[in-house]
């Protein structure tokens, strides 16, 4: 049995680490992963928002599975999650920084956590909180405050991304002396580190905060949002982000890659601290996002829609039995994290394969969700043409269907003129060019046709429903 430890950012583009060559961002040990560990290259989450997305990662499951498309609502008791199958087997589970489950100290088969309220009391007991918070940015002027122009007032030793790998280290330097987790031993852990960042607002202490200009950045990628040719509820997105001053967006990005690469350095204490207590080549490494973060491109900011930017999400597995340096271009999920490391351990998910030892194709069983293993070893196992699906609803209903270069966007409108976005990513990588105004669920292919019925009916128990939150009644698609 082999240790997991699963690094999560977020918000972190799936482009945004330097052995991706887009940006000129320095990632040595993300890059170090990558090298010696298998990228997989086009890996989806289910809903392009923090809450859902963690939901869906712990549980294997599509929003439209466990109900939450909120980061304020609730998760239901019912919700299954790897770490408590492993609690429930041997594994000692641990989670540091940000949770974003809802309530905030749900545990989720976590068996120890140190969280963002554990940091916050740090701050209080140095009298550091007595000004504003880094990740605070609310009340009326939002823009401003979530993409402000000078860096934490916090010196780096009490930066948020450098607290939690303190105490990751501190945790493994615990687990290491108190548990047989190397080599033959029969108490293996899984840790997730969770850091906040590089979710804005991005104000790394220096020299992180000046380390890269905005002006030796690729410029954002922008189609025209001609009227008309996008979605209304993508339209509305552009005038709302249109309020933040441009120099200050740019100047936004320039400082989201300085926490990209603070957060390396960190990763970088967290691999050298594996090796020092000689547990590195027993442990598993997964790497990924909940979701990535526009930057400008589309004329947005932040996440929540489908372009690669926002949806698609870094992925990287690196440790035993895991082939170095190779690269999968299939579509795979977010989701695909619970049946994999399930699988790995030994502790496969119910029906994961059939009786022949072969993966069940994902529309055959419960969830959609699928073990990534077989990439490694059985590639008859794996169903090329698999289709994933994404999920939103801020302001409105929609979901994203991909399989293989394809994508369609599906905008559910009240009133039933439902829209769609279209693209063939072979042929348009940066997603400039929608046909979707010209298409409609009629010239849906078969399987795809069959996963846009599947996920409206599946969401449609919602489509009606309200959650509670904070003493109010809100409802949901809205």
């Amino acid at each position: 049995m082999k240790n997991i430890l699963l690094i999560m950012m977020d918000q972190l583009r799936y482009d945004a680490l330097g052995f991706m060559k887009k940006f000129p961002v320095r990632t040595p040990n993300i890059d170090r992963l990558a090298e010696n560990g298998t990228v997989f290259e086009n890996a989806y989450c289910s809903n392009p928002v923090c809450v859902p997305a963690r939901a869906s990662i712990m549980t294997g499951v599509n929003s439209y599975d466990h109900g939450v498309y909120y980061n304020d609502q609730n998760w239901p008791d019912h919700m299954d999650t790897f770490p408590a199958k492993l609690a429930a087997n041997c594994y000692y589970t641990t989670l540091i920084g940000k949770t974003h489950f809802f309530p905030v100290r749900k545990s989720a088969g976590f068996q120890k956590m140190i969280i963002e309220e554990d940091y916050v009391e740090f701050l209080k007991k140095r009298e550091l909180a007595k000004k504003p918070l880094p990740g605070k940015a609310t009340g009326s002027n939002y823009l401003n405050k979530a993409y402000p122009t000078e860096p934490t007032h916090l010196p780096l030793e009490y930066y948020e991304p450098v607290y939690f790998t303190d105490r990751a280290l501190h945790e493994l330097d615990l687990i290491a002396s108190r548990r047989e987790c190397h080599d033959e031993g029969n108490e293996p852990f899984l840790m997730n580190v969770s850091y906040l960042r590089p979710h804005s607002p991005c104000i790394p202490p220096e020299p992180y905060f000046s380390m890269y200009r905005a002006e030796d950045l690729p410029p954002p990628i922008r189609n025209e949002p001609e009227i008309g040719k996008f979605p209304s509820q993508l339209r509305c997105w552009y005038d709302i982000w249109d309020q933040l001053d441009k120099e200050r967006a740019l100047k936004h990005r320039a400082q989201y890659f300085g926490c990209v690469t603070l957060l390396d350095e960190q990763i970088g204490r967290i691999i050298r601290k594996l090796e020092e207590l000689n547990i590195f080549d027993d442990t598993l490494i997964i790497l990924t996002s909940d979701h990535g973060d526009h930057l400008c491109d589309h004329h947005l900011q932040q996440k929540g829609f489908f372009y690669d930017c926002s949806a698609k999400v870094p992925l990287i597995l690196s440790g035993p039995g895991i082939p170095k340096g190779k690269r999968v271009r299939e579509n795979v999920g977010q989701i695909d994290i619970f049946p994999t490391i399930l699988e790995y351990c030994d502790l496969s998910m119910p029906r994961l394969r059939d009786a022949g030892g072969k993966l069940i194709y994902a529309d055959t069983y419960e969830s959609d969700a699928m073990s990534l293993l077989p990439y490694f070893s059985d590639r008859d196992a794996v169903n090329p043409d698999r289709i994933i699906i994404s999920e939103n609803a801020m302001c409105g209903q929609r979901f994203m269907l991909k399989q293989g270069d394809v994508k369609i966007n599906c905008y559910i409108n009240r009133d039933g003129d439902d829209e769609f976005e279209y693209y063939n990513l072979k042929d348009d990588p940066d997603e400039l060019d929608n046909k979707g105004q010209s298409f409609s669920v009629s010239d849906l292919k078969p399987d795809m046709k069959r996963e846009f019925d599947k996920v409206l009916e599946k969401s449609g128990q919602y489509a009606s429903g309200h959650y509670y939150y904070q003493g109010k009644i809100r409802p949901m698609f809205t």
